[in-house]
């Protein structure tokens, strides 16, 4: 009976340290991670430190140091965001094309209006070269006719050829008749020149 309370009493003891360490590495663990958040936040209120200059850190070459401030990153021609680029340029085409569109249009309208100007002219003067060409050949018509009835009457007489005064008026409407015919083909020459005039326009 003695030897076996000692044994309970250490192993009753054993198992109540056991269980008071277990809190205390918790809490040990727990005010570890405490301190590090509080280290990461006591660096980021401190101000950054400024560069002190002494004798080993001074540059020695004239362009090193500079008075002004940071040193730009580089000319305005070097940087590629500054360049134009095929998009800039395909917007600029974009930009430029309705100024074209809209111009071609007016062009095109000038230009048919131009087209039906002359279109007009010409059959203005087709129309009067028909006309003229109806009036001639009305006048053709009248002197072949009177020179038809002037010739029978002239050339029914027995004695035709001693009358001079028949003769001479028989001549001289032949000559009218001749210029007539003149007339009238220079007048049918004229409209096919201007039907081809028209055909070439239109």
């Amino acid at each position: 009976m003695k030897s076996v309370l000692p044994g309970l009493a250490i192993l009753i003891l054993f198992q109540v340290g056991t269980a008071a360490a277990q809190p205390q590495q918790h809490d040990d663990s727990t005010s570890i991670a405490d301190a590090a958040r509080r280290s990461r936040e006591l660096k980021k209120e401190q101000p950054k430190s400024t560069k002190v200059w002494d004798n080993d850190t001074i540059p020695t070459k004239p362009g090193d140091v500079s008075v002004i401030g940071q040193a730009p990153a580089a000319a305005a021609s070097d940087d590629p965001a500054a360049k134009p680029t095929d998009d800039d340029a395909k917007a600029a085409d974009k930009i430029a094309a309705p100024a074209s569109t809209l111009a071609a249009p007016a062009v095109e309208r000038a230009e048919a209006s131009e087209t039906a100007q002359k279109i007009a002219a010409i059959q203005a003067d087709l129309a009067a070269a028909k006309s003229h060409l109806q009036s001639v050949k009305a006048d053709l018509d009248i002197l072949q006719r009177t020179f038809v009835l002037d010739s029978q009457m002239y050339y029914s007489k027995p004695n035709y050829a001693a009358d001079k005064d028949g003769a001479a008026k028989i001549d001289g409407e032949k000559a009218e008749v001749d210029a007539k015919q003149q007339e009238v083909a220079d007048a049918q020459m004229k409209i096919d020149q201007l039907e081809a005039k028209l055909a070439a326009v239109r």
